[in-house]
């Protein structure tokens, strides 16, 4: 007998427990989507969202509309309606005052964003693709989201192809410019593309150990470029080094000293390398 009321203690207690942890889910469970609720009533807009509008008992006017490139939705009775830079709350409260007006009694609007606009990244990043916008986004954001950059890519020269209703805008971008605060950071846009090119390859022939031609990761210089050929041979004229350079379809020929620099010279005179340069190491005749 006493083992029978034990047994019921313990399945009490049991019971409880569960309907603690139950509740505990449920209100964790009601809190998180409350807050997903809140962030989406306080999101701005943007052209290329992808925007539900539910009208309570009101099945002609529940639409699914994306917003246009010029900022509205096309809305049963009303026509265009401006969306883009506005809150979700905001347009909520719009729709349903201009329903009000002259059509409805007293009507329930609500409206969720289905889907975000995106901005695409493409090239020489870890992960390329599409990515939603469901805040502001800067370039070095959307870098960052898309793995930051490969080896090869070109941060000297990024291009933003930016969206618009009209005809499309490409800008260049100097990355290092921005990560070094001497420029401000590029706001992108819903429709945005990004596109990171490859630095370029750079040629390196003559009296090293290993001549070919080498992928150009920025800021690469010819001291730096020797070291990856695997340096000199013993025969090479260090201080003879040439650097061409193709200039509006003629030749440049810079002379670099690589062994003075290497010995604590004028390392001013080590040059960045530029795509298709062809590094030149002579032969020494004494």
């Amino acid at each position: 007998m006493r083992m029978l009321k034990n047994s019921g203690k313990i399945f009490l207690i049991i019971l409880a427990s569960a309907l603690i942890l139950n509740f505990d889910l449920l209100f964790s469970y009601a809190a998180e989507h409350k807050e997903a609720a809140d962030l989406n009533k306080e999101y701005v807009i943007a052209p290329n969202d992808l925007l539900e509008v539910a009208v309570y008992e009101e099945p002609d006017l529940s639409v699914t509309v994306r917003v246009s490139q010029n900022g509205t939705i096309n809305y049963p009775l009303l026509g265009n309606v401006k969306a883009s830079g506005l809150s979700v709350c905001q347009l909520q409260d719009n729709i349903r005052d201009m329903l009000e007006k002259d059509f409805l009694v007293n009507p329930q609007i609500n409206v969720f964003v289905k889907e975000y606009a995106k901005v695409s990244i493409l090239g020489q990043v870890a992960k390329p693709g599409s990515y939603e916008m469901k805040e502001r986004l800067t370039l070095t954001q959307a870098i960052a989201l898309a793995g930051g950059f490969t080896e090869t890519a070109n941060t000297k020269s990024v291009k933003v192809i930016c969206a618009g209703a009209g005809k499309r805008e490409t800008l260049e971008v100097d990355m290092g410019r921005i990560l070094s605060k001497s420029a401000p950071d590029t706001e992108l846009k819903a429709g945005d593309t990004v596109i990171v090119e490859e630095a370029g390859q750079v040629s390196i022939i003559g009296q090293v150990m290993r001549p070919g031609i080498y992928n150009l990761k920025p800021g690469l210089t010819v001291v730096d470029a020797i070291a990856l050929a695997g340096g000199f041979t013993p025969i090479a004229a260090q201080d003879g080094v040439k650097v061409i350079r193709m200039l509006n379809g003629g030749r440049k020929t810079i002379r670099v000293p690589v062994a003075s620099i290497l010995r604590g010279g004028d390392k001013s005179r080590d040059i960045v390398l530029e795509p298709d340069d062809t590094i030149v190491a002579p032969e020494s005749f004494f």
